[in-house]
């Protein structure tokens, strides 16, 4: 493993590349609040990969975005291309789970062109909103952020405190998150508290619409795979059977497990990503 910083959007992110001989390229990127520590436990499994993935700005080792800035979504599709310019990669393999596969979705719309294949880990695109609920978003974004100035994050006395809180969170077994647990603390003075920007709970003010969302889902020309647990988000729910029918090449996986399905199931999970990225 090797860790370093490069600089993806403007802010310094943390970078970590497994397997740096692996034949075939894969970028990894992580769920919202969790960090790149998220595809440890899948290594092991996955010897031909050379899978590079960071911390999104806010989250992990990287740095937060300037004082009075906000945590747009969208955004983060300048961190792919970044990370893509960056390794000068002129077609790219995406693994993103959650918040990380709906960025690779909307890229992989964006830019058909530079993504070979795509595979998403319990997502299916970002989440949308109705013309309705615009101005309730407006309200909410602005009212929380407000808020931010009399909150202060929590402390616990002990690691074991703050991985007993984050799995019950996440409703995980503790002993599987821990590396993402381990790599989203700071040691302060009376225990351990989150790294993680607590402007990231700020919700955005604007979402895409359904139609939107349809039209990009549309445009996606890359093979793409997900992996959904049985027990996770996108289980019996008509939303997620509408947004399966945009997409133009989808294969559907199953795996025994919840959102976190890939940390509860990694032999699983790694033997659908080598048929998926190797063949």
């Amino acid at each position: 493993m090797i860790e370093y910083q490069i600089e993806l959007g403007g802010c310094q992110c943390a970078v970590v590349e497994w397997n740096p001989s692996g034949k075939t390229l894969v970028f990894g990127l992580h769920g919202w609040l969790d960090n790149l520590a998220t595809f440890e436990s899948l290594i092991e499994f996955l010897p031909e990969i050379r899978l590079i993935a960071f911390d999104f700005p806010g989250h992990g080792h990287s740095a937060h975005i300037p004082a009075g800035a906000a945590y747009h979504f969208i955004d983060g599709i300048y961190f792919i291309d970044d990370l893509a310019n960056h390794f000068q990669q002129e077609k790219i393999n995406l693994l993103g789970h959650s918040m990380g596969g709906a960025l690779s979705c909307l890229y992989a719309a964006a830019q058909p062109e530079k993504v070979n294949k795509l595979m998403l880990i319990e997502s299916l695109g970002p989440l949308t909103a109705s013309a309705e609920e615009s101005v309730d978003l407006l309200n909410k974004a602005l009212s929380q952020r407000s808020a931010l100035t009399a909150k202060r994050k929590p402390v616990y006395g002990t690691f074991a405190e703050a991985l007993a809180a984050r799995a019950a969170a996440s409703n995980i077994q503790a002993d599987l998150i821990s590396g993402i647990v381990g790599r989203g603390l700071s040691k302060v003075d009376k225990g351990y508290t989150w790294r993680a920007d607590s402007r990231l709970r700020v919700p955005s003010a604007t979402r895409l619409a359904s139609d939107q969302l349809e039209r990009i889902l549309a445009n996606i020309a890359a093979p793409t795979a997900v992996i959904e647990g049985s027990t996770g988000f996108f289980q019996d729910n008509s939303l997620a059977e509408a947004r399966r029918k945009q997409f133009a090449r989808l294969t559907s996986l199953v795996v025994e497990g919840g959102h976190h399905v890939h940390l509860e199931q990694p032999a699983e999970c790694s033997r659908h990503i080598n048929e998926f990225f190797l063949n």
